[in-house]
């Protein structure tokens, strides 16, 4: 596989063929136009959750975004698990286990 970052020629013309500008897709992505114009010009994105929320609203995939090399339409295994299990919020709750066993006290009334 070719690794060569080609996102600022993938960008643009997935830019032109949808329609989109800086700002539409900065205001769609909730990414910085000055992020998105810093890819357009060839620059290796630094957070993959960005790429990631541009390349959905570009209907494509990260790779196919950042290196221009797989099937635009093709979304990774994880990408679909992370999009249809962590797309809203979700609320964890985490309980401490008692470690020592509390111990009962004599007379307390429940016929010891």
């Amino acid at each position: 596989m070719d690794e060569e970052v080609r996102i600022g020629h993938v960008l643009k013309h997935l830019m032109t063929e949808k329609k989109l500008t800086f700002k539409k897709l900065s205001e769609l992505s909730d990414v910085p136009i000055s992020t998105i114009k810093t890819w357009s010009a060839g620059v290796e994105p630094k957070s993959f959750a960005a790429a990631r929320r541009v390349a959905r609203v570009l209907g494509v995939s990260v790779e196919y975004l950042v290196f221009g090399n797989a099937d635009k339409a093709q979304i990774s295994f994880q990408e679909v698990l992370t999009t249809q299990l962590f797309s809203g919020w979700c609320k964890v709750t985490i309980e401490m286990p008692v470690t020592t066993p509390i111990a009962k006290k004599k007379g307390d009334g429940h016929g010891d």
